[in-house]
């Protein structure tokens, strides 16, 4: 009986190992907010465009706080709910590859990004999730010793309210969580969107842009949007396990 027990408990450990082992890895490559927001629900006249290029440019609209927020939970809820292996990011951060890596910020079809107008999580490089970045990350990806790479990205849109050239604008926060496998696979390409609670007034279309106005309302959405992340992120990493 006490042979059989040892042999047993010495197939359940085999069975944990071989399990254990097959886990995917995965490294998240990219963790950033674009300071620029999205216009296209108003009529951006030069002087709006103008007013916007000022806030991104101004060093007192810091979205540290709310992207480090967002990267707490991320680290402490969301990975926790999927089956793969995330390499710890120190491992990343550290890699020769990935930081010599020179990515793509433009792509037909796209809006040109602007890396003096984001805010990036401390160590990570800023590449947009462009399948072009995708396929030049192997190289990375194979030094890393993983089996996919994830982009995280945070963004902001303003949202009108209001008739005419009057009323008022919230801001909404739009986040992305895309995998790929190293060899330019989509895992999954996951969006979620939250309205501030917070809003400005618009004088003549135009929406007051200081930012003692609108960082507040920045944070307010990325407040709500992580409200609802937890649980739709749980939904998503079932698909995905099976996926992987």
């Amino acid at each position: 009986m006490k042979n059989l027990k040892a042999i047993l408990l010495i197939a359940c450990l085999s069975l944990l190992t071989i399990g254990n082992a097959q886990k995917k890895k995965v490294a998240v490559v990219s963790f950033y907010a674009d300071k620029m927001i999205d216009l296209s629900a108003l009529d951006a006249s030069a002087d709006l465009l103008a007013k916007n290029s000022n806030l991104s440019d101004d060093p007192d609209f810091n979205l540290t706080e709310p992207l480090n927020k967002l990267h707490k939970a991320f680290l402490s809820e969301y990975i926790e709910n999927f089956d793969f292996e995330f390499i710890a990011e120190s491992d990343v951060f550290s890699n020769e590859k990935y930081k010599t890596f020179k990515p793509t910020y433009e792509e037909p079809g796209s809006i040109n990004k602007d890396i003096e107008s984001t805010t990036s999580i401390e160590g990570y490089n800023v590449i947009p999730n462009y399948r072009q970045n995708v396929k030049d990350l192997k190289e990375v990806a194979e030094d890393l010793g993983v089996d996919a790479i994830m982009f995280i990205h945070l963004d902001f849109g303003f949202v009108k309210t209001g008739v005419g050239s009057f009323g008022y604008v919230s801001i909404q926060a739009r986040f992305s969580m895309d995998l790929y496998t190293k060899d330019n696979n989509s895992i999954f390409q996951f969006h979620e969107v939250a309205g501030s609670s917070k809003k400005a007034a618009m004088v003549k279309g135009i929406p007051v842009m200081k930012t003692d106005k609108i960082q507040p309302m920045c944070e307010s959405a990325v407040d709500k949007l992580m409200k609802d992340l937890n649980k739709k992120v749980a939904r998503l990493a079932k698909k995905a396990n099976k996926k992987m």
